[in-house]
């Protein structure tokens, strides 16, 4: 994927909605940081009143403190995961250059889209936790082994036990970054559950994240501001919706040559961006 032909086609498809479309992307955002904020302000509030220690922030020793935090959770994801997901509907319509848009409040409201926004990231939170557990348990012990026994067989042990948890972490990481994929194939491909959706995305994005990560890196300055967060954020999310497409036409392309002999017809692929890809000049049939 050549980004240097991505972001210029990403500026000409949000030439005279960059200011809508910048509500729409930075709404998830917002809610995130609400809802943070609110958890952040219980737990003044209780340490104001007395209620718990200090020391009991870093662990969920007091029952006032473990309702909070999953109540606020719930209601974090339960607002959230739809307006990711209702962002990244609008992005897939505008990258494929679809004439108007479906109303964003009419998207939101729709029950089996909240139902499927609101699985999805309860899928990611679960397969994500249980990738993180090698790291947690390599990370524990090579604590515990790194604060015990000085013998060079037990440095060694913890030496391997710290090198393992780095790799656990960057796998971890990496699949985290697979996951960025989910609201769009949801969007995609509809007639998925949200767990076949969720796992396609791991080996969908496999050699592809780098797409995400060298986006990051262009507008990373920006996003440092207050200012230029919005437009950062923008940019960054309607770039890489234009990368979705374009790698789920090409998939459906090669799925589509390996399936016929010849040359398929690939009305799927017909009006591609050749500009973004830079891999296709025109459809097959036409080339």
């Amino acid at each position: 994927m050549k980004i240097h032909l991505l972001i210029p086609y990403t500026k000409k498809l949000l030439k005279g909605r960059n200011i809508r479309t910048g509500l729409i992307c930075i709404l998830p955002l917002c809610s995130e940081i609400f809802f943070r904020a609110a958890e952040t302000t219980v737990y003044s509030l209780l340490l104001y009143i007395g209620e718990m220690p200090p020391l009991a922030l870093f662990s969920v020793s007091s029952p006032v403190q473990l309702s909070a935090a999953l109540v606020l959770t719930l209601f974090r994801w339960v607002v959230t995961a739809p307006l990711c997901c209702a962002s990244a509907f609008r992005l897939s319509e505008i990258c494929s250059e679809k004439q108007g848009c479906t109303p964003f409040s009419k998207v939101l409201l729709n029950r089996t889209f909240f139902r499927r926004s609101l699985g999805a990231l309860m899928w990611t939170k679960l397969i994500g936790l249980i990738a993180l557990a090698p790291a947690v348990f390599f990370g524990i012990s090579a604590y515990s082994m790194l604060h015990g026994t000085l013998a060079a067989d037990g440095m060694y042990i913890a030496v391997n036990a710290v090198v393992l948890t780095v790799v656990s972490l960057l796998m971890w990481i990496s699949l985290k970054l697979s996951f960025a994929a989910v609201p769009f194939l949801l969007v995609r491909y509809p007639e998925k559950s949200a767990l076949r959706n969720v796992l396609y995305s791991i080996k969908f994005m496999s050699g592809r994240k780098n797409v995400l990560f060298r986006l990051g890196m262009i507008y990373f300055l920006p996003a440092l501001t207050i200012i230029g967060l919005p437009f950062a954020l923008t940019r960054i999310m309607t770039a890489f919706s234009l990368s979705i497409d374009i790698f789920t036409r090409e998939d459906e392309y090669r799925e589509g040559t390996s399936a016929d002999s010849g040359y398929p017809e690939a009305n799927d692929i017909a009006g591609l961006p050749d500009k973004a890809s830079g891999r296709f000049k025109a459809s097959p049939h036409k080339a």
